[in-house]
């Protein structure tokens, strides 16, 4: 029994020794850390604090120097994660950020998990944009939704999605999300910036998708898609000139009328496209005599034999 209790008491000095040197080891390596952390080289950061981190749970001993340990590396997954950021790989930010995340959430940190969800949301967007830029759509719209998972009103993932139905041709969705980014961005003056970009896109988008269905004849999808262009940009002249073609094909002469003459408020230069549409305006209204007069203007480009046409042959108010 003496041998026995003279073994025991040899293993527990022994095991005590053991657990001094793993906390000394443990405490040198996180002092290693925060020397790389002071440089910046947050990489060498981390690899040192999780080598201390794994000595020190390895220890009874360590509690103090474990949450110091945790808090650091905490840190420096973040670091990491904003330093692959800025190198635009997207993926390995991710990552680490996500690991910041987990310890955050073991140590009850709500501010740090707030400011990394807002920090995985940005990014994902950013992976969403670049996608975009390749045309890989579906795959950027999966990134937008997965940054509203993170963070349910962010502006940018809601711009990029409305980037991505704005290249499919959808312009009700498109809509819908530039909507949503532009209220987002009236309310938080961060994203203001998201709500002014949505503005634009969304605007531009309209008039070129109405142009593409003036070329198709579709003169009241047209009006309907430069009428909701107002939403986000007041137009201009070439605007309110390719509304009153759209009229015009629709058979609104009234409201062409309207539009051109806005149009030719708004114009610098040369008037004769805008003037032939007037013309087309009157006319079909039954205003002979403005229409003789707006083709009289017509002076050059594609229409002044079609205006010298309707005013010699047609209306023969030559």
């Amino acid at each position: 029994m003496f041998k026995k209790s003279l073994l025991i008491i040899g293993l527990t000095i022994f095991t005590m020794g053991l657990f001094a040197q793993s906390v000394e080891e443990a405490g040198a390596k996180y002092n290693e850390g925060n020397t790389a952390m002071k440089a910046k080289k947050y990489s060498a950061a981390v690899a040192s604090y999780e080598a201390a981190l794994k000595m020190a749970k390895a220890s009874p001993d360590a509690g103090d120097l474990t949450g110091n340990i945790e808090k650091q590396l905490m840190s420096a997954y973040m670091k990491t994660g904003l330093s692959s950021y800025k190198k635009k790989d997207y993926d390995g930010a991710i990552a680490y950020l996500d690991k910041s995340y987990a310890i955050a959430d073991q140590l009850g940190d709500a501010g740090t998990q707030k400011k990394l969800t807002e920090y995985i949301a940005k990014i994902r967007s950013s992976k969403g944009m670049s996608l975009i830029k390749d045309k890989k759509l579906d795959e950027a719209y999966a990134e937008f939704e997965m940054a509203h998972q993170e963070k349910a009103d962010c502006a940018i993932s809601y711009y990029g999605k409305g980037l991505v139905f704005k290249e499919k041709g959808d312009m009700n969705k498109m809509m819908e999300n530039m909507d949503q980014a532009i209220k987002i961005g009236s309310e938080q003056p961060k994203m203001a910036k998201y709500a002014d970009k949505a503005k634009n896109a969304a605007g531009k988008a309209l008039i070129a998708e109405a142009t593409q269905e003036i070329t198709r004849e579709h003169g009241k999808e047209a009006v309907q898609l430069i009428n909701d262009s107002f939403k986000y940009e007041s137009g201009n002249a070439d605007t309110y000139y390719y509304l009153t073609i759209a009229y015009n094909k629709s058979k609104q002469y009234a409201q062409a009328a309207e539009a051109a003459n806005k149009a030719l408020s708004m114009k610098a230069g040369d008037k004769s496209d805008i003037y032939f549409e007037l013309g087309q305006a009157l006319e079909g209204n039954g205003d002979a005599a403005g229409a003789c007069d707006a083709y009289k203007k017509v002076a050059s480009g594609p229409n002044v034999e079609a205006a010298k046409y309707q005013i010699t042959q047609k209306l023969k108010c030559g």
